[in-house]
């Protein structure tokens, strides 16, 4: 069909202007798969960005799950470790308390004894303060009739010699 213009006639085929029209089409096509191409691609690498983080989450909780198992066995352990030294602190302090008891009744008894010793030393001083009393007003009176006996021997020599 014959287009008549003040430029000159333009003549258009039917054919070619369908041509055109699917090259265009087709060319709208190739853009848009390509869009989606790009999309789809972008939305693979986010979802194996997403997998790939929701792996490397998995393996740190069952790491994480791991040491916390490690850890509450250790605590385990040691509580066993405590139980087991409180056992022993509590049997050492119940062996040092007897001995403290021991000791403590072993003094109370040194202490008796030195209490009455030491009652039995002052009764026997307060004997033989006693007994150096009476002995010295003996010896006083046995000296007193020493010396009357010494000033009468010159008297009964006298007597005698008479």
């Amino acid at each position: 069909m014959p287009l008549i213009g003040t430029k000159g006639c333009v003549n258009y085929n039917p054919i070619l202007v369908k041509h055109r029209a699917e090259r265009d089409y087709t060319h709208r096509i190739k853009q848009d798969l390509s869009a989606a191409n790009k999309e789809l691609t972008m939305r693979v690498q986010e979802r194996n960005t997403a997998l790939l983080a929701v792996r490397q989450w998995k393996n740190l909780y069952e790491d994480i799950k791991k040491e916390k198992q490690e850890v509450v066995k250790r605590l385990q352990d040691l509580q066993i470790q405590v139980n087991v030294m409180e056992h022993q602190v509590e049997e050492t302090v119940v062996i040092c308390e007897e001995k403290v008891n021991k000791r403590r009744s072993l003094l109370l008894e040194l202490e008796e004894r030195h209490q009455a010793a030491m009652t039995r030393a002052r009764d026997y001083m307060v004997e033989q303060e006693k007994d150096v009393v009476h002995w010295q007003r003996n010896f006083s009176q046995l000296a007193a009739l020493a010396n009357e006996a010494i000033e009468d021997v010159p008297r009964i020599y006298e007597r005698l010699m008479q």
